[in-house]
């Protein structure tokens, strides 16, 4: 993903379904320091950027953000 796709998911997080969930779940350490790196790279929290990578994942596994 590149910084434009990046950047039009986080701005999408504004515009689209409403965050009715939370779900927390427990990663190892060396994913822990990843993410956190990530968000701190991206000027985001992790929580943004945990769910950008998670929306990626899952559509490539069929998930459609846009649809049902």
């Amino acid at each position: 993903m590149d910084e434009d796709q990046k950047l039009e998911f986080y701005q999408s997080e504004y515009r689209g379904a409403p965050f009715v969930q939370f779900v927390g779940f427990r990663c190892t350490k060396n994913l822990h320091i990843f993410l956190e790196t990530r968000a701190m790279i991206e000027g985001r929290d992790i929580s943004q950027v945990i769910r950008r990578l998670l929306t990626k994942a899952c559509e490539e596994e069929g998930y459609d953000r846009n649809g049902i």
